[in-house]
C-alpha cells in the first residue's frame, strides 16, 4: 500500500478539486486497507504504550537503587518492530522525496540554461539521480559511502577551490 498516494488521493478528494473524480479514492480505500491502516495503528499504539510502562518502572524512584547496567538492558531489550516499520516507510518517502527533488533541479537548470551539457549527457544523469530510488529500496541499510553527502560536499569544496584559483589567475 502506497500511502503517500492514499495521503494525495485523500486531498485531492477532500478539497473537491475540479476534474478530480472522486471514485478514484473510493477505488483506492478498500476495507481491507482501511483494516491495515488501522492494525497499523492499533500495533503502534500498543508499542507506546509498553514503551511508557518500561520508562515509568525505570524512572520510578524506588528504581534509583538498580544498576544503572540493568536499566541500559531493559531499554535495549525493548522492540518496536511497528515502530521501526512505519519510521523505515517514513524515511524511504523522505528519501525519494530528496532524489525527487534533486533530478528535478537538474534538469529545471538545463531548460532554463544553466547546463552547457549534451542533452544526452543531462538525460543520463537525471535517470542515474532517479534509479537511486529503486537501488536504494533493494538495499536495506543504506550504503556506507553514498548517502552522507560527505564525497559531495568534499568535492563541492575542491570545485570551489578550482573556480577561485581560475578567477585569481
Amino acid at each position: 500500500m502506497n500511502k503517500q498516494a492514499l495521503r494525495e488521493a485523500a486531498e485531492r478528494a477532500m478539497h473537491d478539486d475540479w476534474g478530480y473524480d472522486t471514485d478514484i479514492f473510493h477505488e483506492q480505500v478498500t476495507p481491507s486497507v482501511v483494516l491495515a491502516l488501522l492494525d497499523e495503528c492499533a500495533a503502534l499504539a500498543a508499542e507506546n504504550a509498553g514503551l511508557k510502562s518500561a520508562l515509568n518502572d525505570i524512572l520510578q524512584p524506588d528504581a534509583a537503587v538498580l544498576e544503572r547496567n540493568h536499566r541500559v538492558r531493559a531499554l535495549d531489550a525493548m522492540e518496536t518492530p511497528a515502530t521501526d516499520a512505519f519510521l523505515a516507510e517514513v524515511r524511504a518517502s523522505a528519501r525519494n522525496e530528496g532524489i525527487n527533488y534533486a533530478a528535478s533541479r537538474l534538469a529545471a537548470a538545463f531548460n532554463h540554461g544553466f547546463l552547457d551539457k549534451p542533452v544526452s549527457e543531462v538525460l543520463d544523469v537525471t535517470r542515474m539521480i532517479l534509479s537511486a530510488k529503486e537501488d536504494l529500496s533493494n538495499d536495506p541499510l543504506p550504503a556506507a559511502d553514498g548517502l552522507s553527502g560527505e564525497y559531495a560536499e568534499k568535492a563541492i569544496e575542491e570545485w570551489a577551490t578550482q573556480l577561485r584559483k581560475g578567477v585569481q589567475s
